[in-house]
């Protein structure tokens, strides 16, 4: 069970604490891997200047020995603060969390920052892997979530229990999203989803060349479906149009409004 305990003034704001996502905890296996490597930068060249100062003393002189020293010793202080930055860092990343409210999030991320539920535009998820010649890193789920005002924010891997994060954060959202979505759909308005825009009468890919955007009616699309990390949109007269669902916010609700608001 957490410990976390919300400020008061949160609380009045934001609501009852449901639940506390906390970055990874820095493991034994990953403190060792960053002190062996770290310690070994640091006393190799330490032990190094030390050796080459001993000979230089004992056969050239105390003169000799600073100046032979000198650049081993810099050396191993340079290693010595990028080894003691990069453990504060790790460090600081594993007191970072996202806590989920009844009435919004307070965040600790790259800054500390609170949002109500209305504050938030949309988010994003994507299913992710890296390549290296031939080999794959395991597939990790990561999430955007986008407020009305600012940056995105971006919620990796490294926050334990990012599926359910995201899950919860949807059940949350959507619920208050989709009836202003659904009244501006009916009114004939242009919904944005990211770089796809849905009306209506048609759908729309926006380009950077406004004079490019031609909305495709719907009658000329056939299907509409999400493959592989895509959104797929199958058309009857040209080549279907293809974009990553990393850069669709809300992508459930643009599915969900093709389905029952364009369908009928």
């Amino acid at each position: 069970m957490s410990s976390f305990t919300a400020p008061l003034s949160t609380r009045k704001t934001l609501g009852g604490l449901i639940r506390v996502f906390r970055h990874r905890p820095l493991g034994w296996i990953e403190a060792l891997l960053l002190i062996l490597p770290g310690g070994f930068a640091v006393l190799t060249p330490l032990f190094y200047g030390f050796g080459r100062a001993r000979y230089a003393a004992r056969y050239f002189g105390p003169v000799a020995a600073d100046h032979w020293s000198r650049p081993w010793y810099i050396l191993a202080g340079i290693a010595f603060v990028v080894f003691l930055l990069a453990a504060t860092y790790r460090l600081w990343r594993s007191r970072q969390y996202v806590a989920v409210h009844t009435g919004g999030l307070r965040l600790n991320l790259a800054g500390q920052r609170a949002l109500r539920w209305e504050q938030i535009a949309g988010i994003t998820t994507d299913t992710v892997s890296y390549h290296f010649l031939s080999i794959s890193t395991r597939p990790h789920l990561q999430g955007v979530i986008y407020p009305n005002t600012g940056k995105p924010i971006q919620l990796t891997k490294e926050i334990q229990d990012l599926p359910e994060l995201l899950t919860i954060l949807k059940a949350k959202l959507y619920p208050r999203l989709l009836p202003n979505l659904q009244a501006n759909l009916n009114s004939g308005q242009w919904l944005h989803f990211g770089r796809l825009a849905i009306q209506n009468r048609g759908i729309k890919l926006l380009n950077h060349m406004p004079k490019q955007d031609q909305p495709i009616p719907w009658s000329h699309v056939t299907h509409v479906d999400v493959d592989s990390g895509f959104l797929v949109v199958e058309l009857c007269d040209r080549p279907q149009l293809k974009l990553p669902v990393s850069q669709i916010p809300n992508i459930e609700l643009l599915i969900q409004l093709i389905q029952l608001g364009v369908n009928s």
